[in-house]
């Protein structure tokens, strides 16, 4: 028994050994650098919070500065808004997140509106910036979430 454990125990180092040398060969007489795996982003490479808040608020203040609230319409501008909020922040190249735009345009007229979120990410790398557009008649609310992919 004694002698079987000991066979099992060299055997083990020399599966050891050869998975090793599968690693350290060469091609073209060049040693393989290891695998690189990007587990989060580089410095400098985080969710860029204030470029997006400024495309933010650029964005709706082109959409809706002078317009007022018309239900039939209003769809349309949440759209445009998202979708050039969206473009502008691909832009900015930030490597490996996902982006995702939403939003609301609701009618000013005295009425509350309560909203919460739930999400589940990594505080270390995930982040979400919106911001708020509003006069006499409407409310334009936007928030861009930016979610590193592993």
């Amino acid at each position: 028994m004694a002698d079987d454990d000991e066979t099992s125990l060299e055997e083990q180092t020399e599966v050891q050994e050869e998975s090793e040398t599968v690693v350290t060969s060469t091609i073209e007489g060049k040693p393989l650098d290891p695998p690189k795996y990007e587990v989060r982003p580089g410095l400098g490479e985080k969710f860029q919070s204030q470029a997006v808040q400024e495309i933010i608020l650029r964005a709706m203040g082109e959409q809706l500065a002078g317009r007022q609230y018309r239900p039939d319409l209003a769809p349309a501008w949440a759209n445009k808004i998202s979708n050039a909020v969206r473009h502008l922040v691909q832009e900015l190249n930030m490597k490996r997140y996902k982006i995702i735009v939403q939003t609301t345009i609701i009618e000013m007229k005295g009425a509350g509106v309560k909203c919460a979120q739930r999400l589940i990410w990594d505080p270390e790398t995930d982040a979400y910036i919106d911001d708020t557009f509003r006069n006499d008649t409407l409310l334009c609310h936007t928030i861009v979430y930016g979610v590193y992919m592993y």
